[in-house]
């Protein structure tokens, strides 16, 4: 399981610009997105930024307790 995201600078012509990414389940398989969010220096940019983090991380803690409660049902029904 990967799990993880984050903001990375780009700079296009001498300006940064703010990128949010992630990782998606696609198929079988793991792959980081890598999504625009807007010039760096933009208060709007930072705000967006830190909500697509926040969500990711909140959607993430759901989905690891939904399996801690499945694997750990497993493991008591194979006793």
């Amino acid at each position: 399981m990967q799990v993880g995201c984050g903001v990375y600078l780009h700079p296009v012509r001498g300006r940064p610009y703010l990128y949010f990414w992630h990782y998606e389940t696609k198929g079988a398989s793991r792959v980081q997105i890598k999504e625009y969010v807007g010039p760096a220096r933009s208060g709007r940019s930072i705000a967006e930024a830190a909500r697509r983090c926040e969500s990711y991380y909140q959607r993430a803690v759901g989905e690891l307790q939904r399996l801690r409660v499945q694997t750990l049902a497993t493991i008591r029904g194979s006793s």
